[in-house]
């Protein structure tokens, strides 16, 4: 058993940044349901409150610069998306705020409510007749995705990203730990795979990609996996994997 123990090499080796990556340097905007699936548990929603308090100066100033923006309108419509807007920056990174920030002002200045509850009620009326009646985790993202689409997506993107994330919800479904495992293990495998100028057109600003090593870094010691198992996957057993691969989606910008 010692033996054993002595030989097991963490994955989290796997995970050292690489230097001298080819960024381009513009951001490209990108929220959460552009993920191929999603984990949530103790890791990823500690690693989101890490995020948060390390970058509240930045937000801060943000917030600020988007209030004031906000406070041009009347005052009921200042509210209102202040509210929004606070919703919205608990899932997004301040780099990816930053990116989208403009695009939140635009739209606040030529949306009338009326139209953000009215598409919210497309969206949800399309879920709810393409997937039933959903558990309780199912039903927390589509409510999430609700109030969100309509300020993410353009008009004639809401149904398609409606599936693309129906696709999304029904690949993560499954929370249990074993399933877990097995999505930051193909994650490790594909991560270490990749060529430096397909690691800059998957993540695009070079923060995103140190913010994933360090979260995959995390869940990889909270599973306790180690380098071997990730590198005894098969190319047969990713492409298998990364068939449930979501759609691409397009975003306001």
């Amino acid at each position: 058993m010692k033996e054993t123990q002595d030989a097991f090499i963490p994955a989290s080796i796997l995970l050292r940044p690489r230097r001298n990556l080819p960024w381009k340097g513009d951001g490209v905007f990108k929220v959460c349901w552009s993920r191929p699936f999603l984990i949530e548990n103790r890791i990823t929603r500690a690693a989101m409150s890490r995020c948060l308090y390390e970058e509240q100066v930045g937000r801060d100033i943000l917030r600020g610069q988007v209030g004031g923006e906000l406070a041009l309108l009347p005052a009921y419509r200042t509210r209102f998306w202040k509210t929004e807007y606070a919703f919205l920056e608990k899932m997004m990174s301040l780099a990816q705020l930053t990116i989208y920030a403009p695009a939140f002002i635009r739209l606040a200045k030529v949306m009338p409510q009326r139209l953000v509850y009215s598409r919210q009620q497309v969206v949800r009326r399309y879920l709810e007749g393409k997937y039933g009646a959903p558990g309780r985790y199912i039903s927390g993202l589509c409510r999430r995705f609700i109030r969100s689409s309509v300020l993410l997506y353009p008009a004639e993107r809401l149904i398609s990203s409606a599936d693309s994330f129906l696709d999304l919800a029904r690949r993560s479904a499954d929370q249990s730990a074993a399933a877990n495992r097995e999505r930051v293990i193909m994650l490790l495998r594909s991560l270490h795979m990749m060529t430096d100028q397909e690691i800059c057109d998957q993540f695009q600003q070079e923060q995103d990609y140190l913010d994933e090593l360090k979260l995959l870094a995390d869940l990889a010691r909270h599973y306790r996996i180690g380098a071997e198992e990730v590198f005894r996957v098969s190319a047969e057993e990713m492409a298998w994997f990364w068939e449930r691969y979501e759609r691409p989606q397009t975003t306001r910008g």
